[in-house]
């Protein structure tokens, strides 16, 4: 472009910044140039300064805004092998017509599904997954965004998709009619969900006529409505035309382009990717509105502050919440006073009143901070959840929160606070690693809209640039009873707390039960004059804060691709790498503790969970300020033993490990905490089965392939004769013969992790386990010509939902081609089983195809959830499948080399960052596979495949007309008790109660839940299963000294499983003597 065609403008530094820090911001001058149309392109202006951008960031910045008034961030990555995109406009359902609620959530819907340039329906979602990338939209109070991921060479296709239905969408009568269904399945999901329904009910009680009150989700009745009152015998098809037509009058009222924000990131340079974005872009209509419209009016009235709301939930739990509507604190983006007093209230140290609440046995769990967007209604809360006695103390759990509040308005704020909070936040803002490109992408588009000077639209978020204790005092001066609100939920109210013979309100929407009391003058000037509790104090400073951030770099051709073994005895297994890529002053350790004592029985499963429970609570208090330090760590109970994780700034890493382990190896349980973890743990094993239905079928279709699995009401029959004499014996038991396999990852040397390993077995002083005692997972085997079914009915009465959970056994893990035409398959039919099964048939929101694993074994798995019953889900399943295998048969070579090129895009994404790398070494290291290089070994076989093999295979294991004696089905049908249904006729009533079931039968056979209330049927079908062998590591580089002793075993077992090929075992192909060759049971 001629230099002198373009114009500069210059913007003055915003107005918004803090005054006390205008000096330091004084430099900022932003500079745009206009570079006017040529030709076919329209004009644009782009900035001219320099973005504030991490210290490790080497990606390129261009920010430009359109003639239209829409503003793009582009991002040129060389590195990137997964191009984003993603673009907000800031409307959302706050800006519903009052006569159309859930209107913007219906245009998200929508939108995406059919353009002028691009008519087809499931086009969009098409061409992003065929090309190994994934895409999704969210609508919020203020915004709505749209983001996908693909194949960088496939950005420009994808942008261009993106922007044509932003500019001409066609909206259909034919979708229209079928998409306010997906809609509506989407709100009956969450029905049953707490959280939703809290959430819609605060919002009711609000001022009437606010928009912050709108039912943001929608259903059929509130989407059709309109058409319905306006005329009362309206027929479906025309109330829905009237729908469609406030849609595109609403779209048109509220799309705009100065409303929306753009993040690109790609390949291609700078310069390309302007020009991508000024043509696709530049067509979206500029209709003068309020390019960032936001609601500051008040929220609430008198009527509803100085107020308790009781709520009844669907799940068993007590639980509160203490709000303040905050004022607009967009322009205090340096100083973030709500965030700095969120580090005082949220704390969990020694002082803190979280601590207090602990220790008198009232509180789980707290956490505090601002939250909404900075342009909708927000607010400061303080939420948590109680114990029994703390809900029946919660007026005296309120006090101390007052007190706490109280304390911080008349103490001195000693500076170091600030710093602590600045320093930290500055330090994550240095160190800030690349995350999954349509995540920075979302983030990006969304910073775009906050009031950020151009130079700080990566920084602004993060950044304390002043400290303002005047503004932070008068923020915490707002924070008194007569602003607040509180909530008390609870599955049953007790009389004590709401009183005797009050009335309940049902709210609109999701049928919520309420009550509403203001607080009583006795309570009231408790609030107001609390007092003084001796145990309140302002945090001390944090000793865990990182001094050492050096990074130890050396030169490398190419970062190593996997970790090697450097150490390997009876005892224990370390793996290390020393991070050679992504140059951060972190490191992350994972430590598996492995014991059979983990869980024999119920009885020890409960054991090892409620250990891990009491552990972490003993520890809560003591590693908080690790935790604000940028340090992390968990203690988890698995099937094999027990995990340890650390990780963060390595700094003071191994401090953190060493006061891990140590209260591992030396706790001793306090009864009054055990009380309230067993409490805790009850609730929540009882909650389990009120879950969503698709994620429940999944669970029991899981535990159906595992050889022992222990379901949390199995566990709960032992919890309440557990003492804490029990617990300490289970953690000396299960600790005094172990088997450590280690990972050490990060800005550690190798003398550096033999040191984390050292002190590991050093803090947890044990003897090692035999080789044969040591803890593998298989997976059970089902019989070709399996057909399984598990039905089962939910727990929760009002769940209107049932669901199915559909699964097709393919083989094991080590098969690479078998797993590599199965992961083809799963790529090929994801898009269409959303688009037929749930766009076009509409039989649910949740329609979900995976690649699913099972301890070495492989499969594909098809989720719905879905008022229909289970059975016609099965049904239509079916027949998705015959359809996909007729078109599988007559795809054309061009597609299926797109198919396959877009899947090996997915296998060869390399992480983003340290805990990306640390998770996928983590995952092959806990699989015993140690096939650090699988994807690239994947990618190269799927490369050579054949259509002709991969639909052979389809259907050998998938396509039901052709597969009967060759495939391995379950299904599990989860079913609503609301469901009348009578299941289909050819299912026979179970056998008698005395007859054996040693293997899958020949003939069908019920074992509905109902019919077998202890699981003995269940339990001797997966008796009469054999297992799939357990991992076997493969030989590579990684085992580095170590590999001729794994040869060594290798050797011996490729000899067995030989013979056992030879006496009529075929292990590969997951028959190795089952004792039937085919079943179709129903369970």
């Amino acid at each position: 472009m001629d230099p002198e065609r373009r114009h500069r403008t210059v913007e003055p530094v915003p107005s918004n910044l803090n005054p006390s820090s205008l000096a330091s911001q004084a430099r900022f001058v932003s500079t745009w140039e206009d570079v006017p149309a040529a030709g076919d392109a329209p004009g644009y202006r782009v900035f001219l300064g320099d973005i504030e951008k991490p210290s490790l960031d080497d990606r390129q910045y261009r920010l430009i805004e359109l003639h239209n008034g829409l503003r793009a961030v582009l991002v040129h990555d060389a590195a990137a092998d997964k191009a984003a995109a993603c673009l907000a406009v800031t409307t959302g359902y706050m800006l519903d017509p009052d006569d159309t609620p859930g209107l913007a959530h219906f245009c998200e819907h929508m939108i995406t599904k059919g353009s002028e340039p691009y008519p087809a329906e499931n086009d969009f979602h098409s061409f992003i997954s065929a090309n190994g990338g994934s895409r999704n939209a969210v609508t919020g109070p203020t915004s709505t965004e749209y983001w996908f991921s693909i194949s960088p060479a496939e950005l420009a296709g994808g942008l261009s998709r993106i922007a044509a239905f932003l500019h001409a969408p066609l909206f259909t009568e034919s979708l229209t009619a079928r998409e306010i269904n997906a809609v509506d399945s989407e709100f009956k999901r969450n029905l049953q969900n707490d959280a939703r329904r809290i959430l819609q009910l605060t919002k009711n009680l609000s001022l009437p006529g606010h928009p912050w009150a709108k039912f943001g989700t929608g259903n059929y009745a509130s989407l059709s409505g309109v058409g319905r009152r306006r005329e009362q015998n309206i027929s479906d098809e025309d109330a829905l035309k009237e729908t469609r037509a406030r849609l595109v009058a609403w779209w048109q009222q509220e799309y705009c382009a100065s409303r929306m924000s753009l993040a690109i990131i790609g390949r291609e340079s700078l310069d390309e990717l302007t020009s991508i974005a000024v043509s696709q872009f530049s067509k979206i209509a500029n209709r003068g509105l309020d390019p960032r419209p936001a609601f500051k009016d008040d929220v609430w009235g008198p009527e509803h502050t100085s107020t308790v709301i009781f709520i009844e939930t669907v799940k068993d739990y007590h639980g509160f919440s203490l709000s303040f509507h905050l004022p607009d604190l967009r322009e205090h983006y340096t100083s973030k006073p709500a965030s700095f007093l969120a580090h005082f209230l949220g704390h969990e140290g020694p002082g803190s009143v979280c601590a207090y609440l602990k220790k008198k046995g009232w509180l789980l769990d707290l956490s505090a901070g601002p939250t909404g967007t900075s342009r909708s209604v927000q607010f400061f809360k303080i939420q948590g959840r109680l114990t029994l006695e703390g809900y029946l103390h919660y007026r005296d759990v309120l006090h101390a929160i007052f007190a706490y509040i109280s304390l911080l308005r008349t103490s001195p704020m000693p500076l170091y606070h600030f710093t602590e909070v600045s320093t930290m936040a500055e330090t994550r803002f240095r160190f800030k690693e690349k995350a999954q490109p349509h995540r920075y992408a979302s983030t990006l588009a969304h910073a775009l809209a906050e009031p950020y000077p151009p130079e700080w639209l990566l920084s602004g978020d993060h950044i304390y640039r002043a400290w303002d204790e005047s503004l932070v005092r008068q923020l915490l001066d707002s924070f008194v009873q007569a602003r607040s609100r509180v909530t008390l939920e609870a599955k049953t109210h007790l009389d004590e707390v709401v009183g005797k013979g009050v009335q309940w309100e049902t709210e609109r929407w999701y049928g919520t039960q309420y009550m509403v009391k203001r607080y009583d003058e006795a309570f009231l000037q408790k609030l107001e004059q609390p007092d003084l509790i001796q145990e309140l104090h302002l945090p001390a400073p944090n000793p865990f804060i990182p001094e050492d951030l050096t990074v130890h770099r050396s030169e490398n051709s190419e970062p190593a691709k996997y970790p090697l073994l450097i150490k390997r005895s009876e005892l224990s297994q370390l793996w290390h790498k020393k991070d050679d890529q992504f140059w951060v002053p972190k490191a992350h350790v994972r430590i598996d503790i492995k014991s059979p004592l983990a869980y024999t029985t119920p009885r020890h499963a409960m054991l090892s969970r409620l250990f891990v429970d009491v552990v972490q609570d003993a520890l809560a208090e003591v590693t908080y300020d690790a935790d604000l330090a940028g340090l992390s760590y968990s203690v988890t109970n698995q099937i094999e033993g027990l995990t340890v994780s650390v990780g963060g700034y390595n700094d003071k890493l191994h401090v953190l490990l060493r006061t891990v382990l140590e209260k591992i190896r030396d706790l001793q349980v306090q009864p009054e905490r055990l009380c309230v973890i067993k409490e805790k743990v009850q609730r929540e094993y009882e909650n389990f089965y009120m879950g969503q239905p698709s994620n429940l079928s999944e669970y029991y279709a899981t535990w159906l392939f595992m050889p022992t699995i222990w379901t949390p009401a199995q566990k709960l029959g032992e919890l309440q004769s557990i003492s804490e004499s029990d617990i300490e014996r289970h953690r000396d038991e299960l600790l005094s013969k172990i088997f450590v396999e280690a990972l050490v990852n990060g800005n550690m040397t190798r003398e550096r992790a033999l040191d984390i390993m050292s002190l590991s077995e050093e803090c947890l002083r044990s003897r090692p386990l035999l080789a044969s005692e040591i803890p593998r997972q298989r997976s059970l085997v089902l019989p070709s010509g399996s057909d399984v079914v598990s039905r089962k009915r939910h727990a929760n009465p009002k769940e209107i939902n049932s669901s199915l959970s559909y699964y097709l056994q393919f083989g094991e893990a080590i098969d690479v081609k078998l797993c590599s035409i199965l992961s083809l398959i799963a790529h090929i039919v994801r898009e269409p089983s959303y688009s037929i099964l749930r766009t076009q048939e509409q039989l649910g929101y949740v329609v979900i195809s995976s690649h699913w694993s099972i301890n070495g074994t492989q499969g594909l798995a098809m989720r719905i959830q879905s008022t229909r019953p289970p059975w016609f889900l099965e049904s239509r399943v079916d027949a998705f499948y015959e359809i996909m295998g007729d078109r599988l048969a007559n795809m054309s070579p061009e597609e299926f080399s797109m198919h396959k090129e877009g899947l090996i895009v997915k296998k060869l994404e390399r992480p983003k960052n340290l805990g990306e790398e640390t998770a996928r070494f983590w995952g092959q290291i806990r699989s015993g596979y140690y096939d650090f290089l699988r994807h690239e070994t994947d990618a190269s076989v799927i490369r050579e495949l054949t259509l002709a093999e991969v639909v052979a295979t389809y259907d050998a294991l998938v396509r039901p007309s052709t597969g009967g004696h060759t495939r391995r089905k379950l299904a599990v049908h989860l079913l609503s008790q609301e469901m009348r249904e009578a299941p289909p006729e050819h299912v026979q009533s179970p056998p008698p109660a005395d007859s054996a079931v040693t293997a899958p039968g020949t003939s069908e056979l019920l074992l509905a839940e109902e019919d077998d209330v202890r699981g003995e049927a269940e339990s001797m079908f997966k008796a009469g299963l054999e297992c799939a062998p357990a991992a076997t590591p493969v030989l590579s580089d990684a085992l580095g000294e170590y590999r001729r002793a794994f040869a060594r075993v290798g050797g011996a077992l490729a000899n067995a499983r030989a013979s056992k090929t030879r006496t009529g075992g075929a292990p590969n192909s997951l028959n190795s003597g089952c004792a039937a060759s085919a079943s179709s049971a129903r369970l």
